[in-house]
């Protein structure tokens, strides 16, 4: 990124929130200058403009950016190190068991978040069910293969953390079954180092004719 962008980012992580003035006078520009940064910051959705309420003289309004949420997920964040730590503390309270209950659950809780899948024919819940975890960040693909329908997953969100807790799987599976409504099996993953992990359903438990 761009040196003064890079600058006026850190300085708004800081401080919360800041002035073109205020950016100015730290980062030693002009105004001008600042607002041309702002101006492409904004572009890419990185900060974001709110006009003060009072305005101390007439002329321009004035305006203070502040961080969108893209832009603070630029800076560095630990969230599959806190998670594997938290997953470590629960497998050890209550056993691998009840941990792969509690993320089933999870799974079952996830897809409630999908619209309403029931009565449709189980082509078009494949492909909606696809459509619903690319959305949620998997990258899914599909198609019918001998015998059933085969579900693919070119990436997983929680693929670093999946490395420490194979069990964070269990969640996916529930939330694919509990989507489709039939029971599924995972011919492999990438918790294991595969490519992409890859789901079978069985014409047979589908209902529908070979």
């Amino acid at each position: 990124m761009q040196p003064t962008r890079k600058a006026i980012l850190d300085i708004l992580k800081e401080q919360g929130q800041a002035t073109v003035d205020e950016l100015a006078e730290q980062l030693g520009l002009t105004p001008m200058t600042v607002r041309h940064h702002l101006n492409v910051l904004q572009s890419q959705g990185l900060v974001v403009a709110t006009q003060l309420r009072y305005r101390q003289s007439a002329g321009r309004p004035r305006h203070v950016y502040t961080l969108t949420e893209e832009g603070n997920d630029l800076f560095p964040a630990n969230y599959h190190g806190l998670a594997v730590r938290l997953l470590d503390e629960i497998k050890e309270m209550v056993g691998e068991d009840k941990l792969q209950e509690i993320l089933c659950r999870i799974g079952e809780k996830l897809a409630s978040e999908a619209p309403d899948m029931q009565g449709l024919p189980i082509a078009e819940r494949v492909a909606r069910v696809a459509d619903f975890l690319t959305d949620k960040g998997f990258i899914s693909r599909w198609e019918k293969v001998k015998d059933g329908y085969a579900l693919y997953q070119f990436n997983c969100p929680y693929r670093r953390v999946s490395r420490d807790h194979a069990e964070v799987c269990h969640m996916d599976r529930a939330l694919i079954s509990t989507l489709l409504g039939v029971e599924l099996k995972r011919v492999n993953g990438m918790a294991s180092a595969e490519e992409h992990c890859t789901y079978f359903i069985p014409t047979d438990l589908t209902g529908e004719e070979k």
